[in-house]
């Protein structure tokens, strides 16, 4: 009898010894009671903390504030870029040479009134950048192609109108080498803006940057563009136009250097002048903070510093490109009268009564070169 129940014991005997020598040899774990259940955001453990981060920690009222001064230079850039545009394609009064450069200079506001600000506009308006990275490459890009074409658009009509007045026979800007120059200026900034592709881009808090890095890459890049695309063009454009306005001074003053030379400069150029010279001053002085702050500005931590200067400067940037058309109707006559020949040229009888106006001022136009 005992060694039946020897051997049958044996099997649940050693079971037993296996579970108590387990219960000592591990450690004790504390296991939730059923009352308590774990539970986690179905936004993720940084919700909370992206959420504050990710609002630029803007006020309502600030947002708003940026919405409306940003749209409203959105729609007087959008509209008056395109009907500077369209007046010199259809008005005779306006196809100039020198027009040629105000059209490319046109296309460039439209780029970035098109691909840049309403895009900056939504992510200040989300609190986030949700566009993905190659959008927020692609903005940033248009944000440093756009200054670069036109700067340097303004200086070949600084060089067109220094040989224009001062040696009216020696050089002359044709239409041909008017196209050139737009396109080299445009492949040429196209190519020296590029490595903004590599610099901006959107991190994991869905932020597009605002300024370039802080690495030594970066700062040698921002000066280097300084230089290239800003100070250089900047100085040549000044030089060039005070040896205009010095030669035209000195033939207004001087009867007998007019006598002697019988190069009067005429009105209309004098005018034309003044334009431009109205147009690079709020040009220049539109843009510096853009490219200062590339230089010297907040760290991007912090949010909403580096928000409201990307912001203030967003602004001051692109109102040059909303003023181009208003200073355009102002200081040139032939635009004025190219709108309105624009506007009532669906009007037969108001188109063929003005035939041989446009017609005979075109004329007039092309010979002063304006």
């Amino acid at each position: 009898f005992a060694h039946g129940v020897d051997n049958s014991s044996g099997p649940f005997v050693l079971p037993t010894l296996l579970l108590l020598q387990q219960n000592k040899s591990y450690p004790k774990t504390s296991i939730p009671s059923a009352g308590c259940e774990m539970t986690e955001s179905p936004l993720g453990p940084s919700s909370s903390r992206n959420h504050t981060v990710l609002q630029y920690e803007l006020r309502p009222e600030e947002i708003a504030t940026a919405s409306v001064v940003l749209g409203v230079l959105w729609l007087v850039s959008l509209f008056g870029n395109s009907l500077v545009c369209l007046v010199i394609h259809r008005s005779r009064r306006t196809q100039s040479t020198t027009n040629y450069f105000v059209v490319s200079m046109a296309c460039a506001d439209l780029l970035i009134s098109v691909a840049s600000v309403p895009f900056v506009l939504l992510q200040f308006t989300w609190g986030r950048w949700t566009l993905g990275n190659m959008m927020c490459k692609l903005v940033r890009y248009v944000q440093y192609l756009t200054p670069g074409v036109q700067i340097y658009v303004l200086l070949s009509i600084c060089v067109d109108r220094f040989y224009t007045i001062v040696y009216p026979l020696s050089f002359k800007v044709s239409r041909e080498k008017a196209k050139k120059m737009i396109l080299a200026s445009w492949l040429f900034d196209a190519v020296f803006a590029s490595p903004a592709f590599f610099f901006y881009g959107s991190n994991s808090d869905d932020h597009c940057n605002f300024f370039l890095p802080g690495s030594w890459e970066g700062a040698i890049y921002s000066i280097i563009h300084l230089l290239v695309a800003f100070l250089i063009p900047s100085i040549l454009i000044i030089l060039f136009y005070q040896k205009v306005i010095r030669y035209i001074w000195r033939i207004g003053t001087d009867g007998m250097t007019v006598r002697r030379t019988m190069n009067i400069v005429p009105r209309t150029k004098v005018k034309t002048i003044k334009m431009f010279l109205m147009l690079n001053s709020v040009f220049l002085l539109s843009w510096l903070p853009f490219y200062v702050v590339q230089l010297w500005h907040p760290q991007e931590t912090d949010y909403r510093k580096s928000s409201l200067v990307f912001l203030a400067i967003t602004w001051i940037s692109f109102s040059s490109s909303a003023s181009k058309p208003t200073l355009y109707s102002v200081y040139n006559a032939n635009f004025r009268r190219g709108m309105k020949e624009t506007c009532c040229m669906s009007a037969m009888k108001c188109y063929r009564s003005n035939a041989y106006t446009i017609t005979t001022s075109s004329r007039i136009a092309k010979k002063n070169h304006v």
